[in-house]
């Protein structure tokens, strides 16, 4: 009976600590919240509180805590003290993985760039925990400042011949655009779903308003990141140095499909692709794998030796196995843009099959825009009524710049040209025509309403 009363006082003491211990994180954690947000430095000493005592009790303590640390960083009296918080930083990064395992924080990458965007470390020291971070927590491998930073770094050693091979800085280029790829794709794909509801004609609500900017925002921060790695990497990646350099590794690799489809992406992306060797490549990628990605590949190839209709077979049989809607729609604008010339029937078609399937595709609706504007001469029974399809193409700019940030500017201002180019208003007035429809009877087959004024 007396071991039963003891093991049960134990049980309550220890209960009774517990709740105490509780009570004591909750409070602590509350007050550096409150230290944080009024970027109060005091935050740090609760922090450190925290991480002594409460080292598991919320995972809030680290995110929380990473901002209490860059608080002490930014008011650092000198480098020395700077780069201790900084290095206590990467340590707390490290204790939320450690209590917190899988919290999809994105720690190991956040280390890197702690390092970088403080000054702290040397660039070699940055590149291999951004490269530890990319090869073992690859899927919260998500912020577009370190994909360029670990890029930049590879190619900046390359340069200052510390060991990197040109072939390396392809593959890391290759590797680092996929991400890029899938990361956009993401976003990409939840800013088509607000698309899909406002073109349904429901409004969106202010928490979806907001969300969509956002969305915006992040694709625009992508789209800058790409376009600078492309520039870095453009000096590496001229025909004249890719053709030796592919046809040296051919032979070793031509069973090698993801080799081969590096190798034809980049030949086609330099617009090295009419070369015989981008032919050899193709056929033996088709070989080893009839893919979206090699069909592609031979629908370019047949275009180059001006066989357009197995071209199409190709690019349409690439668009119907991919599954991407993003890769998708690329193809089918690939086609629109190769009918432009010749067929603006058929390339309308596919413009709109692009959007069909990827509903922020400006480009798409940029490209109906210039087909309407170079047809002018081909519908509308006089002057006036031709020049007014220019609002229609216009119009259809408007709609890019809507639903595509990425191409705004250059959507815009393709806008006013057309409006520039088409009746002003004293034609306007003159013609009698304000506020009437506009038919245009034509292989358009679509309307326009006259400004009023």
């Amino acid at each position: 009976m007396k071991t039963k009363l003891t093991l049960l006082f134990i049980a309550a003491a220890s209960f009774f600590v517990q709740a105490q211990n509780t009570e004591a994180c909750t409070e602590t954690l509350s007050l550096m919240a409150t230290s944080v947000k009024s970027k109060d430095a005091s935050a740090y000493d609760h922090l450190t509180t925290l991480r002594k005592d409460c080292p598991s009790f919320h995972k809030s303590i680290y995110s929380q805590g990473e901002f209490a640390i860059k608080l002490k960083i930014e008011k650092a009296a000198n480098p020395a003290e700077k780069e201790k918080y900084v290095r206590d930083l990467l340590k707390l990064y490290d204790e939320h993985d450690q209590y917190f395992p899988n919290n999809g924080a994105g720690n190991k990458m956040k280390k890197g760039l702690a390092l970088f965007e403080n000054k702290v470390g040397t660039s070699d020291e940055v590149f291999q925990l951004l490269d530890v971070a990319f090869k073992t927590d690859y899927a919260n491998f998500k912020y577009a400042k370190a994909i360029y930073v670990y890029f930049e770094i590879l190619v900046n050693n390359h340069k200052a011949n510390k060991g990197i091979e040109l072939q390396q800085v392809f593959d890391k280029y290759d590797d680092l655009t996929k991400k890029l790829d899938e990361e956009e794709e993401e976003l990409s794909n939840e800013k088509d779903v607000l698309l899909n509801k406002e073109e349904t004609g429901q409004a969106l609500t202010d928490k979806e308003n907001a969300r969509k900017a956002r969305l915006e925002n992040n694709l625009d921060i992508f789209e800058n990141v790409r376009n600078d790695m492309d520039n870095v990497i453009l000096e590496l990646s001229t025909c004249t140095k890719l053709i030796p350099f592919y046809q040296k590794g051919f032979e070793q690799n031509k069973t090698n499909e993801e080799w081969l489809k590096r190798a034809t992406n980049r030949l086609e992306a330099k617009e090295c692709d009419s070369d015989p060797l981008f032919s050899k490549m193709s056929e033996a990628l088709y070989k080893l794998n009839p893919s979206a990605e090699a069909a592609e590949k031979l629908g370019v190839v047949e275009y180059q030796r001006k066989n357009m209709t197995k071209a199409m077979e190709y690019f349409n049989q690439a668009a119907n196995l991919h599954t991407d809607n993003t890769k998708k729609a690329n193809i089918y604008y690939k086609i629109a843009s190769l009918y432009s010339k010749s067929n603006k029937v058929q390339s309308r078609n596919y413009a709109r099959k692009a959007l069909q399937v990827k509903p922020s595709y400006g480009k798409a609706y940029l490209l109906i825009a210039s087909l309407y504007g170079s047809s002018i001469n081909e519908c509308g029974n006089d002057q006036f009524e031709k020049r007014a399809m220019y609002w229609l193409a216009a119009q259809y700019c408007n709609k890019a710049a809507a639903v595509d940030s990425t191409i705004k500017a250059k959507a815009n201002n393709d806008a006013a040209k057309y409006r520039a180019a088409a009746p002003s208003k004293t034609e306007i007035f003159q013609s009698g025509k304000a506020g009437q429809r506009i038919a245009f009877n034509c292989w358009v087959g679509e309307s326009i309403v006259v400004p009023n004024l």
